[in-house]
């Protein structure tokens, strides 16, 4: 099962259980460090959420890579997921913000490698003759 499941979903839901469900502001300070700099670095919710679809981004491309017949199923859910996050962007509040936009966008972006390395993968196995 793990292998056709979309992980882009994970981040989806954890957007919408943090900011939608439990009215977590984006903008919430998560961690504050002083820098040597005398700057200080600050997390806040919204660099959270990205940095976390970010590292479920690279699992999910990563999981593109396969060459087995799951591969084709979890492409498709993927789209579906793409699908889905622009729908809720447009009619759910709490979801219409440039955090879930560039969350939608790492899922446009899951679905647009996954087909492309599945493309060059398939390209790659296949032989004519002598020619490449």
């Amino acid at each position: 099962m793990a292998r056709f499941f979309p992980f882009m979903l994970l981040a989806v839901i954890a957007y919408g259980v943090t900011v939608a469900a439990m009215g977590v502001p984006l903008s919430r300070e998560l961690l504050s460090i002083g820098l040597p700099s005398g700057g200080a670095f600050v997390l806040t919710v919204s660099e959270l959420l990205l940095a976390v679809s970010t590292i479920v981004l690279f699992f999910e491309i990563m999981n593109a890579t396969s060459a087995k017949s799951s591969s084709i199923l979890n492409h498709g859910l993927s789209m579906v997921v793409f699908i889905a996050c622009g729908l809720i962007f447009l009619f759910i509040p709490g979801f219409g913000t440039g955090t879930f936009v560039i969350i939608t966008l790492m899922a446009l972006v899951d679905v647009i490698a996954g087909y492309s390395i599945s493309i060059l993968t398939a390209r790659r196995d296949m032989t004519f003759g002598n020619n490449e």
